[in-house]
């Protein structure tokens, strides 16, 4: 009988060790790693909200956009002016009108009037989008742009003239 007990605490003992040691396994990587994540998402988002704007553009000159600001976390109700360089995307309707690493000059695509959405970090324009104008139709992109520009210089050679 002293046996039976004995066996059986070492078996009881050795399940707990076993339970315990797959939970701490499966905590440390499953469940921890899941909510650094969670944490590091939200505190992704909160950032995304504190850097975006919505607003109508008051001003427009080549490397800077002034707009009355009427939806964001910060600035809300404000007036404020955004620079851009190179880096910054514009995108009209659902498409990027710039190259990458390339200026963009904004009084070309942006107007008084415009309500714009737009990406800022430190006072300079991330992005900058808007969607289309009334009766305005889908500006070419920049890849669209350097791409067509051989296909409209073929279509428009002279045919040669029929051999009679």
């Amino acid at each position: 009988m002293r046996r039976g007990i004995i066996a059986l605490i070492i078996i009881v003992s050795f399940a707990v060790g076993l339970a315990a040691g797959f939970g701490r396994g499966y905590y440390h990587y499953v469940v921890g790693p899941q909510k650094k994540a969670q944490e590091m998402a939200k505190k992704q988002q909160e950032e995304l909200n504190k850097m975006v704007r919505h607003g109508e553009v008051v001003d427009v000159k080549p490397e800077q956009i002034t707009v009355h600001v009427t939806k964001a976390q910060l600035e809300q109700g404000k007036t404020v002016t955004y620079r851009t360089n190179e880096y910054t995307s514009v995108q009209i309707g659902m498409g990027f009108v710039n190259k990458p690493n390339e200026k963009t000059d904004l009084t070309k695509w942006f107007r008084k009037g415009d309500q714009v959405d737009l990406l800022v970090k430190n006072g300079q324009a991330m992005a900058l989008h808007r969607e289309l104008r009334p009766g305005e139709q889908e500006p070419q992109t920049a890849e669209q742009l350097t791409s067509g520009s051989k296909e409209t210089v073929q279509q428009t050679s002279p045919a040669p003239a029929p051999a009679q």
